[in-house]
């Protein structure tokens, strides 16, 4: 069942970087956040967004699947200790003309 808006937030989501893009596992980014929240060192996404020294709305188009800039992307996974390669995989490139 696709994701619809306002139904649940996305489980991934396909991002550009360098002209590559990649499939970026959402869900896995969240339980990061849950596991800091829960180990004390951020009580919310705000204080994630505080620790990177990024927007609070920035860090909510991150987990809400919006493009973001590389740059931003790696702090934010940096202060959530993930790796790049663990959450973000390469994809095909959508098809924007139709042709097989």
């Amino acid at each position: 069942m696709p994701d619809t808006p306002r139904s649940r937030k996305p489980r991934s989501a396909i991002v550009v970087y360098r002209g590559v893009p990649y499939r970026l596992d959402l869900i896995a980014c969240r339980q990061a956040l849950v596991r800091r929240q829960v180990e004390g060192e951020f009580h919310s996404a705000e204080g994630l967004a505080e620790a990177t020294g990024i927007s609070r709305s920035t860090v909510s188009r991150f987990f809400g699947g919006r493009a973001t800039s590389l740059g931003t992307t790696l702090a934010i996974l940096d202060k959530l200790r993930l790796q790049f390669d663990d959450v973000a995989k390469p994809c095909a490139e959508p098809d924007t003309d139709g042709s097989p």
